[in-house]
């Protein structure tokens, strides 16, 4: 059962409608490739999956977490490292419209808590992403309010989606509200 006050596992229940007719996924901070693998576990034959992430380390993770765990021949599972506001902006590895597009904010877990994403490149990256967006796609996003950068960034996240035209995109938000300190926040758009 999916833990109804945990944000990366709530929006897995968003994922399974979209993972039924998508063809192209991109996490866009794949990390140690846990969402990317269950991504992979749960696409459609055939589906192309690409995991991004600036660190060298978290790719090595992500990549070794998927081959180990996913003996899939059916579906394409690239790695590409790099900035995610760079890559989303020049993209010629990618070959369709993105159906599913996945952020999960913050720092790569077990490392430096120093490096995190930003709210100007996160931002940057979002908006990118909503240009590859294919029709009826969905971009979920996990935000860490729990710091101050990560504050500022959910904030940025926040006041972005609300300036998004409601007659091209349904926005939402979904977080625990009776949780102490500052839990995740889940940010959903969805194509019309």
């Amino acid at each position: 059962m999916i833990n109804l006050n945990h944000a990366v596992q709530f929006q897995r229940t968003l994922w399974l409608n979209q993972l039924t007719k998508a063809q192209t996924i991109v996490d866009a901070t794949v990390g140690n490739g846990h969402d990317l693998l269950y991504l992979a576990n749960h696409c459609q034959k055939g589906t192309t999956l690409y995991g991004l992430d600036r660190q060298a380390i978290a790719i090595e993770a992500s990549k070794q977490r998927v081959a180990k765990e996913c003996q899939r021949q059916d579906i394409n599972c690239h790695f590409i490292e790099g900035r995610h506001e760079i890559l989303l902006s020049d993209t010629p590895w990618l070959a369709a419209p993105i159906d599913l597009l996945i952020f999960n904010l913050g720092y790569l877990p077990g490392s430096s808590h120093e490096l995190m994403t930003q709210p100007t490149t996160t931002i940057e990256a979002i908006n990118q992403g909503l240009t590859h967006l294919a029709p009826r796609g969905l971009i979920t996003i996990v935000a860490y309010p729990g710091t101050p950068t990560g504050e500022a960034e959910a904030q940025a996240v926040h006041t972005l989606l609300t300036t998004l035209p409601q007659q091209a995109y349904d926005v939402a938000t979904w977080m625990p509200i009776n949780q102490i300190n500052k839990p995740p926040i889940l940010y959903i758009i969805k194509g019309r």
